[in-house]
């Protein structure tokens, strides 16, 4: 399986980091956590960037994290111009990495706010495999 599977492009390392396209195909999330220093990293690296270390483990994550800023994207690159414009968030997951994602277009600007109670979210398309910020409810804790 390539690299192909998993949206419009990829931008990081593929024959190490493959995998995270099987976990979205199967609506899972998983990062890769260094078996050096325990950095843990989403979207996965192939190789510790703190350590240096190439040994990792894939380990499963939560979906839930919350919004810490977010911007409108109105110029992309070609691929991406028919989108536009489109939301794109900076969030933090409950484990700790921050990941850049798109976010869902039924999202309120008005509940954009730092903090706010998201869900990263992964899905299929006819594109690939993806992920993106979606709402969550106050009390929803989903664990996996």
């Amino acid at each position: 399986m390539g690299f192909e599977k998993f949206g419009k492009h990829g931008y990081v390392s593929h024959a190490k980091v493959a995998p995270i396209v099987d976990y979205l195909k199967k609506g899972e999330l998983a990062g890769t956590k260094c078996l050096e220093c325990d950095s843990l990293y989403f979207p996965p690296k192939a190789d510790c960037p703190k350590c240096r270390s190439t040994k990792f483990d894939w380990v499963p994550l939560n979906e839930n994290c919350k919004l810490i800023t977010f911007t409108e994207v109105f110029f992309a690159p070609p691929e991406f111009q028919k989108e536009t414009p489109y939301l794109l968030g900076l969030a933090e997951l409950e484990e700790g990495p921050r990941v850049f994602a798109p976010i869902d277009s039924r999202i309120t600007r008005d509940y954009l706010k730092p903090g706010a109670l998201l869900a990263l979210h992964p899905s299929t398309n006819e594109n690939g495999a993806f992920y993106q910020l979606e709402k969550r409810e106050q009390n929803y804790l989903r664990k996996r």
